[in-house]
Parts: structure tokens; C-alpha cells; sequence
């Protein structure tokens, strides 16, 4: 079907890999096409699960931030991903 093509178009399988293990990665892609998500919309937020990161009493964390600046070509990647990302209700600003 054309949703198992595209999956196969988006993945990248390993030329270390024997014709047959590729020809078994595809069949697999194709069996499993309704896990693949091919855009954010198509991914929905779940409620049920819920992680929670407990640290022993009188952890510090450092707070300095070492990242250099982000390139103008960065920034809007990553911006724009972010804004995708949020308009889909995948993140939430804070």
C-alpha cells in the first residue's frame, strides 16, 4: 500500500545487513505500518503514563548553561519544529 511506500522511502536500512535481514526489516515495516507515525498530527498525547524522577534529598543540579548560541539556520529549524510541535499539542510552553 502506499502508507507501507512511504514508511519504506523514510527509513534508511544498514548496507551491513545480508539482502535477506533487509528483505525481513521490510516485511516487518510493513506489518507493523500502523506504529509509524509519518507527521506529528498523527501522533496523539497519551494520559496514562506518567514519569516522575525522584532525586536524593540535597541533590544541586548545576545550573549554568554551556551551550554555544544557536546558528541562524538552527534557530529556524528548531524554532519552527517547536511551533509544530506545540500547534499539534505535543509540548506545551511553560
Amino acid at each position: 500500500p502506499e502508507r507501507v511506500a512511504e514508511i519504506l522511502q523514510q527509513i534508511k536500512i544498514g548496507k551491513d545487513l545480508s539482502p535477506d535481514q533487509q528483505s525481513q526489516v521490510c516485511d516487518l515495516c510493513a506489518e507493523f505500518a500502523d506504529t509509524f507515525a509519518l507527521a506529528v498530527s498523527e501522533v496523539f498525547p497519551i494520559d496514562f503514563k506518567m514519569s516522575k524522577l525522584t532525586f536524593p534529598e540535597g541533590t544541586r543540579f548545576n545550573t549554568k548553561v554551556n551551550q554555544r548560541p544557536l546558528t541562524p539556520p538552527q534557530r529556524t529549524f528548531l524554532y519552527d519544529r517547536l511551533n509544530m510541535l506545540e500547534s499539534t499539542g505535543i509540548i506545551h510552553r511553560i
